[in-house]
């Protein structure tokens, strides 16, 4: 008999601006503490599964599709979708709750965006945990994306990525997956978003069968990562460098010692010199990207009870 997934005790969608709608969702404690889940991608969406990591009669814990994400309106949009709208966003739907501080989760971009946040807006943020940090480096971006780094390791697996063809620099290879996902033909656009979203994949969690692909989904996934790293994030790298030093709240890193999106030794390059007593970075040994890497579920989960009795 499967396990009946959690109900949300108040759901809705809040205007943004620019012809945005944010879907909000709430679960669990409604007089609990306050969390804020970050999902990655972006573009990636709030599923309900992802609540298994939270204890649900300790936390209220609020799911926050991001612009174009999930169940925001319009699915797929690229237009005032950028990193300033995003936190400007989060901060909206804090004030739209009436919550004065609240905790963070998030993973991969999610967690990107967590650290950022709660170096923006310290006084708002009384602790996180992120997991999966994903540095948008030059190095970060040219490890996952182009043809020297990951692509080194998964060889057959970025061959079908870039469809077969000779290694090209990344930009070139950034054009061509926007000009298949903007085809007028539906197969191409289907096609190619399965190929960005079955990359990703086979670095999150290697071996692990991918299903049947959401096509409305995964197209407007894969289209929304694609105009973030296209536009090198919108700056996020060097806001991280400036911002990093204003974090005012404990937060913890967990990062897979086999996480191929992010390799710990990009995580390690980019805290070198920039350590602080309130950011603790641990690896997680034998641990992937995906939480569907029990190892990597396990340590999050337990790192989320533990924030509970700060």
């Amino acid at each position: 008999m499967p396990i009946a997934l959690p109900k949300a005790f108040r759901r809705t969608w809040i205007d943004v601006g620019d012809g945005h709608q944010l879907h909000v969702a709430l679960y669990g404690n409604s007089e609990g503490i306050p969390l804020l889940y970050l999902h990655g991608g972006p573009g990636a969406g709030c599923s309900v599964e992802e609540l298994k990591l939270f204890d649900l009669s300790v936390y209220q814990v609020i799911l926050v599709d991001q612009r174009g994400a999930g169940r925001s309106r319009p699915r797929g949009e690229l237009k005032h979708n950028n990193l300033s709208n995003l936190l400007a966003d989060i901060e909206r739907v804090r004030c739209w709750l009436n919550v004065p501080q609240w905790m963070l989760a998030g993973g991969s971009f999610g967690a990107t965006l967590a650290l950022l946040y709660s170096a923006y807006y310290p006084n708002r943020v009384i602790s996180q945990v992120l997991w999966g940090l994903f540095v948008p480096s030059p190095a970060g971006i040219e490890w996952l994306y182009g043809n020297r780094g990951a692509a080194r390791l998964f060889k057959e697996e970025y061959r079908d990525f870039v469809d077969g063809a000779e290694p090209q620099e990344l930009t070139a290879l950034l054009t061509s997956y926007r000009s298949s996902l903007d085809d007028d033909c539906q197969d191409v656009r289907y096609s190619a978003a399965e190929r960005w979203i079955r990359w990703e994949m086979a670095l999150a969690y290697p071996g692990c069968m991918l299903g049947e692909i959401n096509s409305p989904f995964s197209q407007s996934l894969a289209s929304i990562e694609l105009y973030y790293v296209a536009n090198d994030y919108f700056g996020a790298f060097e806001k991280l460098i400036v911002q990093l030093p204003l974090i005012q709240c404990q937060t913890r890193v967990l990062q897979g010692e086999m996480d191929w999106v992010c390799p710990f030794k990009v995580l390690q390059n980019f805290f070198k010199g920039r350590a602080s007593q309130l950011i603790e970075v641990t690896e997680i040994k034998g641990g992937y990207h995906a939480l569907a890497d029990v190892k990597m579920a396990r340590a999050v989960m337990d790192a989320i009870q533990e924030m509970a009795k700060q």
